[in-house]
């Protein structure tokens, strides 16, 4: 990934990774401090009924917005930043969330359905009459100014996947200010053209942003290379400086339902969000409230404090404060956990230069899989709120795409099969001892290719710190393995450095790639978006911006590229129940997003989006 990693990562990764910090997770056992600057929990308290209502809405601890402009790098790509943020100021050409399930939802979109022909190489595509909050309509310009941008800092898009959008496009035709046609270098499956390909257009504003300068004028500078890769930079500069949020011309031009209150709509320290309604939005489901406020805070005790202080019209309750759901529900506040169309995941990295080639044996990531006792953990640590895992495809959320296959345990929790399984490759098992390689080089009964005598089973394990279901997790796979002669020394970091590690890491024993195994997740999971069509191009594609883990095999790049191009169901059972038996990641429990508790006077906020989308513009409060 050639994209620098940001010093504020705490809410990074999407996606596909995309996470957003957690609720269940960060059960941070602190003291009560203050979520904002100055010692308030929250900026605003809950809100008064009315078209004048204030609602206030928590963000998770940890997970504040931090960058404005939607063409993003991969570590900008968080929930709290798109999904909670951006996107309720800039929509995407299309949207996919549709009452809570995995579905493009053409009502909030930008534009009709694509139109596909020439033997599915083609996509024609019309605008719906939107303006941006100046007046100006939105036209076909402000999608050729996104892919101008794109097409140039193609490495700074954190969705980008090489010889994928927008490399597989192999012109654009700009009919008219409503209508264009973008032509691809072959036919390709049109479910995934248009979940994970048109999904990655934006129309933004090209005569309020094509600009290189503050002071300089707007032109068409996007039109050259050299004045496309100024104009990011510009742009890019502008949203690293959250100080001008909310006082900035560029940010007041928006085509969603919101924008940020002038003057008091960010805190740059705290992340505090305030929106207004955006009076010219286009769209179904215009604001009813006045006022959008996400209150940041510092630690899940404060953000619960808050809640049972009646300040929050819809906040989350902590893993440590489940058993107070009576209190809330005998007030007639919702207790409803929130799933998302993602998957969690324990990267192992292939590209470290010590045990990247261990971790390169089937067999061991097998072994490994048998000491993951999701059964228990999602008893005992995720308090029922969540589920074991098989696979990268989604199986919470009711959708098309998964099978019988990946619902199924293939590598059922199981010491003694994970022993057995060493034993059969070489390895002398030493049970709470450090098993070696005792039978080196390739063929049946040996420990592999890469793999030399004397060898151990000893691994460092990454997890961010205050996180204590992952801390607990991480504890039980400790004592699992140490049971299958498998040493594991758990390092506790800053969420911040455990992401950043993760995408540090682009060469075979590079700097940044000392990692081994992370527990990456923050007890949530990791979302399908901007490519809500499951085939893993973006995460197990060899050289793909999100594989931070340097996982490559050249089946699943086969298997990967048949998703793209065959429209078949059969070709797609193939590619999903290969990624499970292949375990290019492990499968640990999955926990909720977090346990949303809802006022009984805020209307509209379920169902819940099933990738964080948020919908305050169809809220409405009442007594």
């Amino acid at each position: 990934m050639a994209t620098t990693v940001a010093p504020d990562v705490v809410a990074r990764i999407r996606g596909r990774l995309r996470t957003r910090s957690v609720s269940l997770a960060l059960a941070v056992t602190l003291l009560v401090i203050a979520a904002l600057s100055g010692g308030s929990t929250a900026r605003a308290g809950a809100a008064s009924a009315g078209s004048g209502a204030t609602v206030t809405f928590a963000q998770q601890t940890g997970a504040q917005p931090t960058y404005i402009f939607p063409l993003q790098s991969g570590e900008w790509f968080t929930y709290a930043n798109d999904q909670e943020f951006g996107w309720l100021m800039y929509r995407p050409l299309y949207w996919f969330d549709q009452n809570g399930k995995p579905a493009v939802n053409y009502r909030l979109s930008l534009a009709r359905p694509p139109v596909f022909s020439n033997q599915d190489r083609s996509a024609t595509i019309t605008l719906k009459p939107y303006l941006w909050s100046d007046g100006t309509p939105v036209t076909t310009r402000d999608v050729e100014f996104w892919m101008n941008l794109l097409q140039h800092e193609k490495a700074n898009w954190g969705d980008y996947v090489p010889t994928q959008f927008p490399d597989n496009v192999a012109s654009i035709q700009w009919i008219s200010t409503t209508t264009f046609r973008v032509n691809f270098n072959r036919s390709y499956n049109t479910t995934w053209l248009l979940y994970n390909e048109l999904s990655q257009i934006w129309p933004i504003p090209q005569h309020a942003w094509d600009k290189t300068t503050t002071a300089g004028p707007v032109g068409n500078y996007d039109r050259s290379a050299k004045g496309a890769v100024a104009v990011w930079n510009y742009l890019n500069g502008q949203s690293r400086n959250g100080s001008t949020y909310d006082t900035n011309p560029l940010w007041q031009v928006v085509d969603g339902p919101w924008r940020l209150e002038r003057n008091h709509g960010y805190d740059p320290t705290t992340h505090f969000v305030a929106m207004v309604p955006n009076r010219r939005y286009s769209g179904p489901f215009r604001p009813t409230v006045a006022k959008f406020e996400e209150i940041p805070f510092t630690n899940d005790t404060a953000e619960f404090d808050a809640l049972r202080a009646g300040q929050l019209d819809y906040g989350f309750l902590p893993v440590p404060d489940l058993s107070q759901q009576t209190y809330f529900t005998h007030r007639g506040y919702r207790v409803v956990p929130w799933y998302l169309f993602g998957w969690d995941f324990i990267p192992l990295n292939f590209r470290n230069p010590v045990v990247g080639a261990i971790f390169n044996q089937l067999y061991i990531r097998q072994a490994l899989q048998h000491l993951l006792d999701q059964s228990s953990w999602v008893r005992n640590i995720l308090k029922g709120y969540g589920y074991p895992e098989y696979s990268a495809i989604p199986t919470k959320i009711p959708n098309p795409f998964e099978d019988a296959y990946v619902r199924h345990d293939h590598y059922p929790f199981s010491v003694s099969a994970a022993r057995a399984l060493l034993r059969a490759h070489g390895w002398k098992v030493v049970r709470d001892g450090t098993d070696t390689c005792v039978r080196p080089g390739v063929g049946a009964g040996r420990c592999g290719s890469g793999v030399h005598r004397g060898a151990a089973l000893n691994f460092t394990v990454q997890f961010g710190a205050g996180v204590v279901p992952v801390e607990q997790e991480a504890e039980s796979f400790k004592s699992a393995a140490s049971g299958a002669g498998i040493q594991l020394t758990l390092i506790t970091q800053p969420i911040d450095t455990v992401f950043a590690e993760f995408f540090g890491c682009s060469s075979a024993g590079g700097p940044g790639c000392s990692w081994q195994i992370q527990f990456q997740r923050l007890a949530d999971d990791y979302s399908y978006y901007p490519d809500y069509y499951p085939t893993g191009g973006a995460n197990y594609g060899t050289g793909a911006v999100f594989n931070g883990e340097g996982y490559s095999n050249p089946v699943m790049n086969q298997l990967i590229r048949a998703t793209h191009t065959l429209q078949s169901a059969a070709v797609y059972r193939t590619y999903e129940d290969f990624v499970a038996r292949q375990l290019p990641t492990l499968w640990p429990a999955n926990g909720a997003y977090q346990i949303s508790v809802i006022s009984p006077h805020l209307h509209g906020a379920v169902p819940q989006g099933s990738h964080t989308e948020i919908y305050p513009e169809q809220w409405s409060m009442s007594g």
